[in-house]
């Protein structure tokens, strides 16, 4: 243990008094507060203006006069994505996909503004976020700082004093290892400290959710840091030449984070196809049309609906029925259309699945990968939770069409239908929307087990840096 706090005390007191370490780490620290704070400005304004448009949408629902029923399905409500605490760190699929869904009778709309095809790590590079500067700059720092730290002890001549004094391979590359994980937390430690306290300061309430999601965040990110060290520290050891090992460390930089990501999804995206909107929509209405035509009198679904309704209240006539007959065929529809539309949203979840199932294949290769994906699920803002929002709406879109249509069959007269109003006080009758966060426990299940790989990479560097082969390797060059 002495041996190793004195390679880390080394290694750190040469990192202080370099130029270049403290000039880059000031210059990262500057870039990461400011985009802190501009990503928290986004947050706050993103959640005032919805505050404001749900008001708004709120007294135009409520301030209804005696309306049609039917005139009030189309009418239609808005139901909002509230962001998630966390989105300001990472703000994941977030300005890819839209925050607000128009929801009407007969209709699934899709969230204004979205185009979650296109959020890939491309476009995620140009928007910055705390989550990208860790994820992709903060590497790039530790290979500045790092890339001769082993090559540079058998260049100067320092090794073979090492060995004298029988300093291991495992126990300098320990010291060195702790060094700049040292290094790692007095970078990472004030923004997670920030981002705590500005979730304290703001109106948010401190739940556990919101704590665990922090720590394991942070947890994370220092994995994440610890598994870039020994990469570097790796090259180090087996590169001569201190260019070289520079050279080969940005090429695996640059293929880890910015090259195989776009590939993968390409591929993914490829080889588990999703149907765009219109294609989507298409599809929906085609099998719509093979279940069954409300407008068309000779429809068997629909005939058959009739005769169940009209034994059920025992009459002959819909005319004799006791509540409006319109009404129930509208609801019906409504009752098809919904079916439909889940089932075919979930095929496109099923792909989406699938496509997230090959790219975490690739976890063991690129650990950039699997921190990604679990970033965002820690901070709420993955394609999953945009799923899940989605899901939601159309949950309450259906039981709010229902309760319109409920209103249709009892308070309308079928006879004088179109000339009808219901009274304006059922408007007031109506639950607005209210998005349910998933848990913590919620949010990475789709990870599930592939969190562990992160663990099994340190312990495989444990294992290689321990290598009678490696030290084989630093005598010779020693």
């Amino acid at each position: 243990m002495h041996n190793i706090f004195l390679i880390f005390q080394h290694e750190w007191q040469q990192k202080k008094r370099s130029g270049l370490f403290k000039l880059l780490f000031i210059a990262m620290q500057i870039l990461l507060i400011v985009t802190l704070f501009t990503g928290w400005s986004q947050y706050k304004n993103t959640q005032d203006q919805q505050l404001s448009a749900q008001e708004i949408v709120m007294q135009q629902w409520l301030t209804q006069p005696d309306r049609h029923p039917h005139r009030v399905a189309h009418f239609g409500h808005f139901t909002f994505r509230p962001p998630s605490a966390l989105s300001f760190f990472d703000n994941g699929v977030n300005h890819f996909v839209g925050n607000s869904i128009y929801i009407e009778a007969h209709k699934q709309n899709s969230a204004m503004f979205s185009n979650s095809q296109q959020s890939d790590v491309l476009l995620r590079f140009s928007d910055l976020s705390v989550a990208t500067i860790l994820l992709i700059c903060w590497p790039l720092m530790l290979i500045a700082l790092g890339f001769n730290s082993i090559n540079i002890e058998y260049n100067a001549g320092t090794m073979r004093q090492l060995f004298s004094i029988n300093v291991s391979i495992p126990v300098l590359i320990t010291g060195k290892i702790l060094a700049y994980l040292l290094i790692s937390l007095l970078f990472i430690i004030p923004i997670f400290i920030t981002c705590f306290g500005l979730i304290a300061w703001s109106d948010s309430v401190i739940t556990l959710d919101i704590v665990l999601r922090i720590t394991g965040l942070f947890v994370l990110y220092l994995i994440y840091c610890l598994i870039w060290i020994s990469i570097i520290l790796l090259v180090s050891s087996c590169v001569c030449y201190g260019p070289h090992a520079l050279t080969l460390l940005i090429a695996i930089w640059f293929m880890l984070t910015i090259i195989s990501p776009r590939i993968l999804a390409d591929i993914a995206a490829e080889t588990y196809p999703q149907p765009s909107r219109n294609e989507f929509n298409f599809l929906i209405k085609k099998e719509i049309s093979q279940v069954g035509d409300s407008h068309n009198p000779d429809d068997p679904h629909f005939n058959e609906f009739k005769k169940q309704l009209l034994n059920k209240y025992r009459v002959n006539d819909v005319s004799e029925l006791p509540v409006n007959y319109r009404a129930l065929v509208i609801q019906e529809g409504e009752r098809i259309s919904s079916e439909i539309y889940m089932r075919q949203y979930q095929s496109i979840m099923v792909q989406q699945q699938k496509q997230q199932n090959f790219i975490s294949y690739w976890y063991w290769v690129n650990p950039y990968l699997l921190v990604r994906d679990l970033s965002m699920a820690l901070s709420a803002t993955d394609i999953w939770h945009f799923y899940d929002y989605e899901n939601q709406t159309e949950a309450h879109r259906y039981a709010r069409i229902t309760q319109i249509n409920q209103i249709h069959a009892e308070f309308i007269d079928a006879e004088h239908d179109r000339e009808s109003k219901a009274e304006a006080d059922h408007w007031l009758e109506f639950e607005d929307f209210n998005y349910q966060q998933p848990t913590l426990t919620q949010s990475i299940a789709p990870i599930k087990w592939r969190g562990f790989i992160l663990f099994i990479l340190i312990g495989l560097f444990a294992v290689f840096f321990s290598l009678p082969q490696l030290s084989r390797r630093l005598h010779e060059l020693a």
